[in-house]
This record gives structure tokens, sequence and C-alpha cells, in this order.
């Protein structure tokens, strides 16, 4: 291995071992989950929707979107993934990728999802939705294995200005060569949405094998093409902030994640709708 890629391999092993797990690759779904803190288990029509699939259920058009993010400033800990989504008949479909990490370790992820929204006899909508995720890892020196994870969630109207989310990853419990499990994580998320022009996100995200991680997220539409955006999470204890421009059929997302030890993150997405 040469000396920089064995740098960067212990830099995202002490990224890990200071932010409670793998952090660097949470700066993803979109820069406007970013600037959210990842509260984002109860928004709906979201075009990642990497909370929560049933978040797909009300994307009404084609649309792709594009992402960029690198944790901390470091290459070692860059992010990039595209995701496509098609309504499909009375569903919404989505195809997507992303790949994180440089040579020597390398994280690749593959999805397909499905979701629908019903109305049962409430008559409020009920949001459900699954993603089948493929899930790659690959170790210089030590090789590579790749497992195929259940993830699904649900959104539920309680009130025409709340919403509730639920959401879970790794149902099936994979493992990587029969051995390393995969994160399982379980997501309960509530959006404030009265008649003024702001949404107040509210979510607990638990990770089985570590303590339960709140997280709070605040968004302005500030003028009919602009978005305000500001976030916080307490594992770890994190400030986020970022700002989304819509003209026409272009949606541009930018956002920042500040961790008072190791810095500052930003992320980009780019979402083009037909």
């Amino acid at each position: 291995m040469s000396r920089r890629r064995h740098i960067g391999l212990w830099c995202a092993l002490l990224v890990a071992a200071l932010t409670g797990g793998a952090r660097g690759q949470s700066l993803e779904g979109g820069a406007r989950a970013v600037a959210l803190a990842g509260a984002t288990t109860a928004l709906t029509a979201d075009v990642w929707a990497h909370a929560n699939p049933a978040a797909w259920a009300d994307w009404r058009r084609a649309a792709l979107s594009l992402m960029v993010s690198q944790a901390y400033g470091l290459e070692a800990l860059r992010l990039g993934a595209a995701t496509y989504v098609q309504p499909v008949a009375r569903m919404t479909m989505a195809l997507g990728a992303r790949t994180f990490g440089f040579e020597a370790y390398r994280e690749t992820h593959l999805w397909l999802g499905l979701a629908r929204t019903l109305h049962p006899a409430t008559r409020r909508p009920l949001r459900l939705g699954l993603s089948l995720r493929y899930q790659h890892v690959a170790i210089e020196r030590y090789g590579a294995a790749g497992a195929l994870g259940l993830w699904a969630g649900l959104q539920a109207e309680l009130f025409p200005w709340l919403t509730v989310g639920m959401a879970a990853t790794n149902l099936n419990a994979p493992r990587l060569a029969g051995r390393e499990a995969l994160p399982r994580t379980l997501r309960l998320g509530l959006a404030y949405h009265p008649a003024a022009p702001f949404r107040l996100l509210v979510d607990v995200y638990k990770e089985l094998r570590f303590a339960p991680d709140f997280r709070a997220g605040l968004e302005v539409q500030a003028l009919p093409v602009l978005t305000l955006r500001v976030g916080t999470g307490m594992l770890p204890e994190r400030i986020t902030a970022g700002f989304g421009l819509t003209i026409g059929p272009i949606q541009a997302d930018a956002a920042a994640e500040y961790h008072a030890v190791l810095g500052w993150s930003p992320a980009l997405s780019l979402t083009l709708v037909r």
C-alpha cells in the first residue's frame, strides 16, 4: 500500500472512531437532507428518500439528481451519488447508486425503490415505500464482499399540518461474506408544516449497536426561488445549514455540517425535473 493510501485509510478509521461510527458516510441523501441534519424521516416528496423510502410516493415527475459531499475536508471521505425517480402507473420507481471512499477502501451501493400512496378510510394519505439495496465493500489486500438489504418505511398524516414517518434499514439482517453484519437502523420522525412557509422536522435515529441520535431541522421558504435550512444533531454534536434554489426545472442545493473537533463538511446536489 502506498504511503498516500495508508494515510488515507488511517484518516478514515480515525474519523469513524471520533464520531461514534461511520459518520463519513452520513453526508448523503442530497444536500437538502444534510442541511436538515438528516431529520427527514417524515419529509414527503423527497427525490432522494434516503431516510425513508416512503418519501418517493408523492414525487409526481421524472427527475434526475446528483450529489457530492466530502466529510471534514478529507479526500478519503468523499462521497458521490446519483438517483433517478420515475412515476409508473400508481407508483413511483427509483433507481440509484453511490460510491464512498478511495482506492484502498471503497463502498458502493446500488438501489431499486418502489413507493405508493394509499387513501384508507380516514381519507388521509398513507405512504408506503420499499427499497432493495445492494451494498458492496472492497478493502485493499482484504478482498471484497456484498450483500442485499431490504429497507422499508411509511408516512402518515395525523393532521393536515402534521406528518409522522417511520423507517428501518436492513430488515433481513444481511451480512458481508456471511460474517460482518450490516448496520440495522430505526427512525421515527415528525414534520410540522402549517400554512406558513416553513417546515419543522424532528427525528430519532437509532442504530441497534449505538445510543439514539436526536435530530432537528428547520426549512423556511424565504423567496419563491430560495429556501433556507438549518439543523442540529446530538451524536455526534453538530450543526448544519444550507439553502436551495429553484429556477424552472433546475433545483440546486448546498449544505455544510460543522463538527466542533473535525470541522466543516460540504455537500452539493443538483436536480433536474422533467
